[in-house]
């Protein structure tokens, strides 16, 4: 986690392109069985041959999408990131699958999604950078641009309630230090528990959360809009 008193936090966009060329393998070294953490995000995935439509937030250099593709070859995929360097290294591995995958560069918070247009929304290690409140109003957003029957997915850290509450500290004091106000502008670890990360996702008009792997700092879960009955 970043120690966000020991200096100030490098903004988030020059934060990943400095790191994109050694990203993956940071990644492999620090998440808690990495293997299995992304088998997982694909896994409330259904193997189909439709050309599913899926909205990948925060892409990085799409460390899931081989296993999407694996399940749903004729996806197209919209992959949104702030990082010009992530998704240069993105586009670089998938050079066969440039007609299905859309590259989007900018921030998921200010951008506009079209209404009830995605099979799947996905977000893996990007939103624990968030406050609850811009989280639950991305999470609203995310509600909106599924279709019916669409799911929402999202692999992340997690922490314990006292993690929590000594990181959000930290952030606030830093906060009346530097007297700025953070909507992931700048690269800060500010993780929830797993019930509150539920909790936000039902606030948010989904009906069931479910719980598909966890393990130490890290869970997967999915949550599925309702689909309107005719």
């Amino acid at each position: 986690m970043t120690n966000i008193m020991a200096e100030r936090p490098e903004e988030m966009e020059a934060f990943f392109d400095r790191r994109s060329d050694s990203y993956d393998q940071h990644m492999r070294e620090n998440v808690a069985d990495f293997e299995g953490f992304y088998r997982a995000v694909v896994q409330p995935m259904p193997e189909t041959d439709r050309p599913l439509e899926i909205l990948d937030l925060g892409c990085g250099t799409g460390l899931e999408l081989d296993d999407i593709f694996g399940k749903a070859p004729r996806a197209r995929v919209t992959a949104v990131d702030l990082s010009r360097g992530m998704l240069a290294r993105l586009e670089k591995k998938f050079p066969d699958r440039s007609d299905q995958i859309q590259t989007v560069l900018g921030s998921y918070l200010e951008m506009q999604f079209p209404e009830e247009h995605y099979d799947l929304t996905l977000s893996v290690m990007t939103l624990h950078h968030l406050l609850p409140e811009p989280k639950l109003q991305l999470y609203r957003r995310i509600y909106r641009t599924l279709k019916p029957g669409g799911r929402y997915v999202e692999g992340d850290y997690v922490v314990s309630a006292e993690r929590m509450l000594e990181l959000r500290e930290a952030y606030q004091a830093w906060l009346d230090t530097a007297g700025e106000t953070h909507a992931g502008q700048y690269h800060l670890d500010l993780p929830l528990t797993l019930p509150l990360q539920k909790e936000l996702l039902l606030r948010a008009g989904f009906q069931t959360v479910q719980e598909h792997w966890v393990k130490e700092e890290a869970a997967v879960i999915s949550a599925v809009k309702e689909d309107r009955q005719p």
